[in-house]
């Protein structure tokens, strides 16, 4: 039976509890924030104990360590805590790596997805269970079907795209099988503190604060400036998964974006404008280059606004000057 390494006693179990897989991740890590500081009775499980993201709110979770894609480890998690919400964060997302080690990426976004659906169907547990999926499930969009609604098929153009596609049906069929309370969601490109560098704007965020300590050499090493992305503050996702899951709908989708396209050399010169150093140059690295890469891809979100009353707050220069100091708190 899995061990919770900090059970924490002083938690208020009698509010509904919250358990979030993937909860030491860039956007578990803001959904624990989110959660605690609204005063929910917060559980998560990391697959590590690499728990740096959870500094702020580690003393008010209670963690348990394991894999989802080992499904006696996700029931026994169940039977333990019995929440009332699901976020189900936990999987690979770094599209790159996806294609070097499609394997385990498929067990971890797939077979990690069927289990704990078949974990809460097996338990008999009335659980809320939101599915968060990606905007990469649409696949290569012709230009004449942007923004991109909800309705749109499912045709992803890259193994990750298809592990989130494969989820976002069987988190459907279980709903619509079953009669089980799910909801998914597919949120486009989210950005903000504690990103990793694998990422391209927390890339550049990195490599500016290196320049800004004298630590490489004034330039910026980048990749395809062309592409047009729909970029969200974290912070602004992370609320709306939570508006989602409290009042969405059972079996609703949703996309979580901006409804904005912007351009990747747009948001390098921000991130320049923003630094100390003004005079940094740009040099292409091909190994930053992708293949089957889409030029302009932006969400419709207006069935989310117009239902639950969620759209994003947080300004693009905001979020990347908070980016920065991220990057600035951690290289000295």
């Amino acid at each position: 039976m899995p061990i919770l390494k900090n059970w924490n006693n002083a938690l208020p179990y009698d509010k509904p509890k919250a358990l979030i897989t993937g909860i030491n991740g860039f956007v578990g890590s803001h959904l624990a924030d989110l959660l605690v500081g609204e005063g929910h009775t917060v559980f998560g499980v990391a697959l590590s104990d690499d728990v740096a993201h959870l500094s702020q709110c580690q003393a008010h979770v209670s963690l348990f360590y394991g894999d989802i894609r080992n499904s006696q480890f996700v029931e026994s998690i169940l039977s333990q805590v019995k929440p009332d919400y699901i976020y189900h964060l936990a999987g690979l997302a770094f599209v790159p790596a996806a294609e070097a080690t499609p394997k385990s990426v498929f067990d971890v976004n797939v077979l990690g997805t069927l289990n704990l659906l078949e974990g809460v169907r097996s338990s008999g547990l009335k659980t809320r269970v939101l599915v968060v999926g990606s905007g990469e499930v649409y696949g290569h969009v012709p230009q004449k079907d942007l923004p991109i609604k909800e309705t749109l098929s499912l045709a992803p153009s890259t193994f990750y795209g298809m592990t989130k596609a494969c989820a976002d049906l069987i988190a459907h069929q279980y709903a619509l099988s079953f009669q089980m309370d799910v909801i998914r969601v597919r949120p486009f490109n989210h950005i903000g503190p504690r990103q990793s560098d694998q990422f391209a704007c927390s890339s550049f965020a990195r490599q500016i604060v290196e320049i800004e300590r004298g630590l490489r050499k004034p330039v910026l090493s980048v990749g395809n400036l062309d592409a047009y992305r729909d970029f969200t503050d974290v912070r602004d996702v992370v609320r709306g998964y939570r508006i989602i899951l409290e009042k969405a709908k059972s079996g609703s989708v949703y996309n979580v974006g901006s409804k904005k396209a912007q351009n990747i050399g747009d948001l390098i010169r921000i991130l320049i404008k923003l630094s100390y150093i003004k005079k940094i140059s740009l040099e292409q690295d091909a190994s930053r280059m992708r293949n089957n890469d889409a030029p302009m891809l932006f969400s419709e979100i207006s069935a989310l606004k117009t239902d639950l009353g969620w759209e994003p707050k947080i300004p693009i220069e905001q979020t990347l000057h908070d980016l920065l100091d991220y990057w600035r708190g951690l290289i000295k």
